[in-house]
């Protein structure tokens, strides 16, 4: 089963502690991904004020999509 690619602000309270809590579990899931090291300027993630993070559970393959999206109404700097 598929559950449908949801903002996670606008999930329900306890689902939104579930995803706080997996949140350093992901960073670490990510850095791993990306080889084990990432360098950031401090200006790219300041230019993350017009996104959201999206997530879709896919319960049968037991995984997670992550989907940055622009927040609506919003253009300019930090265009993806």
């Amino acid at each position: 089963m598929t559950l449908a690619m949801s903002l996670i602000r606008n999930l329900s309270y306890e689902h939104q502690q579930l995803v706080q809590a997996m949140l350093p579990q992901l960073l670490i899931a990510l850095v791993n991904r990306l080889g084990g090291t990432v360098d950031m300027p401090a200006k790219e993630l300041d230019a993350t004020g017009g996104f959201n993070l999206a997530m879709q559970v896919f319960e049968d393959e037991k995984s997670f999509r992550f989907e940055v999206v622009k927040k609506a109404g919003l253009a300019g700097d930090g265009d993806r």
